[in-house]
This record gives structure tokens, sequence and C-alpha cells, in this order.
């Protein structure tokens, strides 16, 4: 074979390669036409009309999940699976004395915890408190810090009781007081979107003396 021929034979097969390879990714090749970019543009204003549903349903199922979860503020959301309510519901009380300045070393402490009712989400939590010998003053900064802090604010009074420590001569006051604290249990908080909650507890009532 000549060089001419040899040299028209490999045009040859280098024209039917080409012809081979355009015909399996020529279809991948889309030019942009006027008509291709307009239908991008169609597709892309389709997109951004969704987004903006897609971000006003969000929005609104947002705004409904937070007004349901305001619902719950009245109530007590227990914070930490491996502790008892009674024992985290006496802790925070503990914490807003002493900001009080008013130790519960002064008196005593008992927290019961009620049946958790048939088809509620609530469990009613009692706790019971007694001081002795202490200051009008002091008495005045606790009631300030119950009514000021968020938590202070979900003991509800169910009694109180103010007298002094010595009617003839008095120094000081005593008071008792019991409160209600109504305990969302895990079901509901779950419903709520809160934060996971164990369990409450559906023993009979216990109580501790402090």
């Amino acid at each position: 074979m000549n060089p001419k021929t040899r040299q028209i034979l490999l045009v040859a097969i280098m024209v039917v390669v080409t012809l081979l390879a355009l015909k399996q990714y020529l279809p991948m090749i889309q030019l942009p036409t006027a008509k291709r970019v307009q239908e991008k543009r169609n597709e892309l204003k389709s997109l951004q009309g969704d987004l903006k549903v897609a971000k006003k349903t969000y929005q609104m199922q947002l705004e409904e999940i937070q007004a349901m979860q305001g619902l719950a503020e009245p109530f007590w959301t227990p914070l930490n699976a491996a502790a008892k309510v009674d024992q985290e519901i006496s802790s925070e009380f503990n914490r807003i004395t002493r900001m009080a300045q008013l130790t519960t070393a002064a008196g005593s402490q008992k927290v019961d915890i009620g049946r958790e009712k048939n088809g509620s989400c609530l469990q009613e939590v009692t706790l019971s408190v007694d001081f002795k010998n202490v200051s009008m003053k002091d008495l005045t900064r606790f009631f300030t810090q119950m009514r000021a802090n968020p938590n202070g604010k979900k003991f509800r009074w169910e009694y109180c009781k103010v007298s002094p420590d010595n009617p003839r001569t008095p120094n000081a006051v005593n008071m008792s007081a019991r409160f209600k604290i109504l305990v969302l249990n895990s079901d509901a908080m779950n419903f709520l979107g809160l934060r996971n909650a164990p369990a409450l507890p559906t023993n009979a009532p216990t109580s501790r003396k402090k």
C-alpha cells in the first residue's frame, strides 16, 4: 500500500470515529439558543415561586409551634432526665431563696408528688416550706425574687401565713407557705417540641424533708 492510499485510509477512519463520537455526545451538548435560555428562565422563576411558598409555610408552622410552646410557660418542664422532678423543683426553690438571702436553714421544706391523673398531661407537685425567725426585710426580698424569677412564677401560691415569732415582744416573723407546681409530662413536651423529658413517676406520693 502506497503512502497516499494509506493516508486516505487514515483520514477515512478519523472521519468515521469523529462521526461516531458526535452521534454519541452531541445530544448531551445543549447550545444556549434563545429558546433554551427562555426555558431555563421560566424554570428558575417557577422554582423561586416554590421557594417563596415553602418559606411562607415554614414561617407559619414555626409561629404555630412558638405559640404552642408559649402555652407551656406557666408549667414546669423537667430539665434533667437523670434527676427526679421533686429534687429539681426543690433545688430551684433553694436557689431562689439563696438569691433572696433567705436560706432554708432557717426552716424546713417538704416536697410531695401527686399521682398523674388519667388523660392529663400534667402532674401536681406540692412544695411546703416553714421559715422561722426571719425578718420582714428577708421576706420582702424573697417575695421580690419569686415575682422576678421566671421559674419562681411557676410556683403557684396555695397558702401563706406570716405571724410574729413572739406575740408580746416580736423580734422576727415566722412564715408557712404551700406552693403547687404543675409539671408537664414527657408526652406533652414532645407534642410541644420541647426538650425530651423523662416520664414523671406515677407511684404513690412521696415526701422529702430538710
